[in-house]
């Protein structure tokens, strides 16, 4: 697969000037009235404070190499993780050349290893990655972003995302209402949707906004309301995209009923065993679970009184 999993350069298409951000205040592990030497380390919780932006983007502090306290920006739809070329430069990393693909385009990238990533209890040493400007993110959100922390750092444990409290626990997730196998688990999640006839696998997103579908994956006519067009902008420049309406939407075998979703006119990769990306704000999720154990996705519904009911698939 070449193709960049990341759709956090659609910032750029947002309205930035209303939202304000807010931290989680720190807390301690559930489990510390237990005995540390006597919890396994899979049921060891680790909640770490997070800043949202948008009601969806995860901004976290981590450590790089010897410089700590730097803002993480976590996305579950990118891989591999992107680190800030100057702080790349600041640690004198060898650089090699690449090309990876975006939605429409193809770009040349710099390849490089951290020596090491810590957030919270997770701590990677050797890390490929890429090295990219992310100076948009600054201007877009109005302060540092030092690295894309994407799910090769993010599987070395399951953890569940808590967009009301503002915080992500590390460890075995607790039992959500809502819950479907992992499709795939590496080098993203992917799960199984479906609308009409289509079945779908899509990438779980944490860092898009948005239900996108690949224009390459579709055959034939989509079959749905076209609502409007639009433009909008990631790393590799402008780029339209037709909004559209699904009447009912399956995830797994559970039904979430209709959507917003948006059609992009991809460069089609062969590589790629994917159909889209499921952005966790378009489905107005207040709480997410990765359990990289069991490979399940899990979630609870922030919409209140929605209803969810068994849809076409079985659960396998």
């Amino acid at each position: 697969m070449n193709r960049l999993l990341s759709t956090t350069g659609l910032l750029l298409a947002l309205t930035l000037g209303q939202t304000s951000f807010s931290w989680s205040q720190p807390t301690g592990s559930s489990t510390d009235s237990v005995p540390r030497e006597k919890q396994s380390a899979a049921h060891v919780l680790t909640k770490l404070p997070i800043r949202l932006y948008g009601d969806y983007l995860l901004i976290a502090e981590g450590s790089i190499g010897n410089m700590h306290k730097l803002n993480f920006l976590l996305d579950t739809g990118a891989c591999p993780s992107i680190v800030d070329q100057k702080i790349a430069h600041d640690l004198k990393l060898a650089e090699q050349l690449g090309r990876v693909n975006l939605w429409s385009k193809s770009v040349q990238t710099r390849q490089v290893v951290i020596p090491s990533l810590g957030l919270g209890p997770v701590h990677v040493e050797s890390l490929p990655a890429l090295a990219e400007d992310l100076s948009f993110l600054q201007k877009a959100l109005g302060f540092k972003v030092h690295a894309i922390v994407g799910l090769d750092v993010l599987r070395k444990s399951s953890f569940t995302i808590n967009y009301r409290t503002k915080e992500i626990l590390f460890g075995s997730p607790e039992n959500l209402t809502y819950s479907v196998p992992f499709e795939t688990d590496t080098p993203v999640v992917t799960v199984r949707m479906g609308f009409q006839d289509r079945r779908l696998r899509m990438v779980v997103d944490s860092g898009g906004p948005d239900l996108t579908l690949f224009g390459s994956r579709m055959l034939g006519s989509i079959g749905l309301p076209i609502l409007g067009t639009e433009t909008v902008a990631d790393a590799g420049g402008t780029f339209q995209r037709k909004k559209v309406r699904i009447p009912k939407l399956y995830i797994g075998n559970e039904t979430v009923g209709a959507q917003i979703a948006f059609v992009v006119d991809d460069r089609k990769d062969s590589g790629d065993d994917f159909d889209g990306v499921l952005g966790v704000r378009g489905l107005q999720f207040w709480k997410v679970a990765f359990d990289f154990e069991n490979r399940r996705f899990s979630w609870e519904l922030a919409v209140v009184g929605s209803t969810m009911t068994v849809g076409i698939y079985d659960d396998v």
